[in-house]
């Protein structure tokens, strides 16, 4: 009896530890636009750090960090949002998830470029 409760007390930690690890599930097009569309946004930049993005109802995007302030475009296509862009260091298509509470914008590539906390 006593070898059972420590196996016990151990089982329910990993249950508890796995139950909180949540895989990143691709949002659609339209969760996207919900998300950013006539919306101010404070990222945490993989590259930049704190950055600031302004999606304007149009196709104009702003960013905005400690040393720059930069303007481009977005649209989002097939759930990915593309950002394009003379200063930004991101043209392209990445693929948008949500994973817990953050969403996350990749790379076209596949890694993370940035996140943000899920209103």
């Amino acid at each position: 009896m006593k070898r059972i409760i420590p196996l016990c007390i151990a089982m329910l930690a990993s249950i508890a530890a796995h139950s909180q690890t949540t895989e990143p599930v691709n949002l659609t097009t339209e969760e996207v636009l919900s998300l950013i569309k006539g919306k101010r946004i404070s990222t945490n930049n993989i590259r930049w750090g704190n950055v600031r993005l302004q999606f304007d109802e149009s196709d104009a995007v702003y960013a905005s960090g400690s040393n720059f302030n930069n303007r481009g475009t977005w649209k989002v296509v097939d759930g990915k949002l593309c950002l394009e862009g003379p200063r930004f260091d991101y043209t392209g298509c990445g693929v948008v998830r949500k994973a817990g509470d953050e969403i996350q914008h990749l790379w076209p590539s596949g890694g993370v470029h940035f996140t943000f906390r899920a209103p």
